[in-house]
């Protein structure tokens, strides 16, 4: 195959990795032996022109009438592990052999898709030493202190593109949109210094540590006066991931979602610093793992309500909704009056684009086993019903107190027992809260409220689950003393 016939999305996704750090200079002078006068005017072309200096390279050399193998080997000597696999799919496996060959010597993992992550996100971008990583380029970008302007363009570097796993049912036109809300967004987070992060933290003293979690530890800290809890994210892949998610989503600022107060890039770990949440988690409150007395029905309705109106936010917003994944008492976090935020998005994904889809196909199943339905364990089918399961799962923790998973029940999954339950006609209320059952505090009436929308949101089938939407308007409508009770959170 000739450069000139080289797939156009190939052919950005190459230009893309080498307009980064101006790898295409190393190229054209090192390597296809352009003279330096051709290279600063092949740079202050495509500068008059805001066009790809690594697209004009590779048009005026492909008319050379030179081959994709050729310019393979010419990378493969730059050691461009991330430029090799995105040509990987269009030259011969003895070439392919030589890319693995060096991803060995330099110690990179394989990966499949040309360097895609399991969601098929093609766009990651390359680091110092050639390795990838999963961090956008905006982020990269704005972290070395380079001018992102509204188009998503740096210096010579063309747009990004959003990256879903929907991705080939957007238009360009979506695309374009999603790369100036993630460079609108991740420009207006504050940078935070590793070091003033270590400080606030005590040096990361285990007295400060709040919890842990599948992306790395938590720790409680005050950063300039201001109260903070500060996630240090472990040492892999997977915490750019974290980033880029959390980073991307402080666009969608709700009263039940957690805010993201600022971000640290550049020290030995990435760390996310969030508004520090006075009340604990919400399973920490239903376990009785902190001091605070247990919580009452008003105070459980609330919560509920507020989840819920955080999760149809999340499931409506204009476009594609955004699904969280990982919806948990852990990941329901409490502030001083017992408002409940969503937190740890780590996990979340665009879901399917365009009404007339239903669901998505993932390659990788994430979550919690207990609070995750049939349909995405054994099929991979991701929805926002998905959520609603898990949403589910979390009322009938609220209400009854029972642990998501016990082998000693006659079905160890609380929501497939819940149904067991229902068929043999059993009063909910008798699985009140212990803590609550039998006191001045009890409430039979809403307890089987609770336990009907646990009912409905873990059906089996996805399709007769009610939206998010629909089960926030249900708690909406409900009456019940104090309900409107603010005070005395905590």
């Amino acid at each position: 195959m000739y450069i000139y016939q080289l797939p156009f999305e190939i052919n950005r996704e190459l230009c893309r990795i080498l307009d980064h750090s101006d790898y295409w200079e190393e190229l054209a002078g090192n390597h296809m032996k352009y003279s330096p006068l051709d290279v600063i005017e092949l740079k202050q072309t495509a500068r008059k022109n805001d066009l790809s200096p690594t697209e004009m390279l590779l048009t005026r050399w492909g008319q050379l009438n030179h081959k994709v193998e050729e310019l393979f080997l010419l990378l493969y000597h730059m050691e461009h592990v991330p430029a090799l696999r995105c040509l990987s799919s269009l030259v011969d496996s003895r070439f392919v052999k030589l890319m693995r060959k060096l991803e060995r010597k330099k110690g990179i993992t394989n990966s499949k898709n040309n360097g895609s992550n399991e969601n098929g996100n093609k766009h990651s971008t390359v680091k110092a030493d050639g390795t990838c990583s999963s961090i956008p380029l905006p982020v990269v970008l704005i972290d070395q202190g380079v001018h992102v302007s509204s188009h998503g363009h740096a210096g010579n570097s063309p747009s990004i593109e959003s990256s879903t796993d929907t991705s080939r049912n957007t238009s360009s036109t979506q695309d374009g949109n999603d790369d100036d809300e993630i460079i609108k967004n991740v420009s207006a987070i504050p940078r935070m210094s590793y070091n003033e992060l270590r400080e606030a933290t005590n040096d990361w003293s285990d007295s400060n540590l709040l919890g842990r979690g599948g992306f790395g530890q938590v720790f409680k800290g005050e950063w300039k006066h201001l109260p903070v809890a500060v996630k240090r994210l472990r040492d892999n892949d997977g915490r750019n991931k974290e980033l880029i998610r959390e980073m991307c989503l402080n666009q969608y600022r709700h009263d039940n979602i957690l805010p993201l107060y600022g971000y640290s890039l550049g020290g030995p770990e990435v760390c996310l610093v969030y508004q520090l949440m006075m009340g604990g988690s919400l399973e920490q409150r239903l376990r009785c793992k902190t001091h605070h007395p247990p919580l009452v029905w008003h105070q459980r309705y609330r919560i509920a309500h507020g989840v819920a109106r955080g999760l149809q936010y999340l499931h409506n917003m204009a476009g594609t909704p955004l699904i969280h994944g990982d919806i948990k008492p852990a990941n329901i976090l409490l502030d001083q009056c017992l408002m409940p935020k969503i937190g740890d998005f780590g996990l979340a994904r665009k879901g399917p684009y365009g009404e007339d889809r239903t669901h998505l196909k993932v390659s990788k199943v994430y979550g919690t086993r207990p609070y995750l339905p049939d349909e995405y364990l054994r099929s991979r089918c991701l929805s926002p019903a998905v959520d609603v399961f898990s949403f589910g799962v979390v009322v009938a923790e609220m209400a009854t107190a029972l642990a998501p998973l016990d082998r000693a029940r006659a079905s160890p999954l609380l929501s497939a027992y819940l149904h067991l339950l229902h068929q043999d006609r059993v009063d909910f209320a008798s699985l009140e809260d212990p803590l609550l059952y039998g006191t001045a505090n009890s409430n039979p009436l809403l307890c089987r409220q609770f336990m009907s929308i646990a009912i409905d949101c873990t059906k089996y089938a996805r399709y007769e689950r009610p939206s998010m939407l629909d089960v926030y308007k249900r708690l909406d409508v409900m009456e019940l003393p104090g309900k409107y009770f603010v005070q005395g959170g905590i």
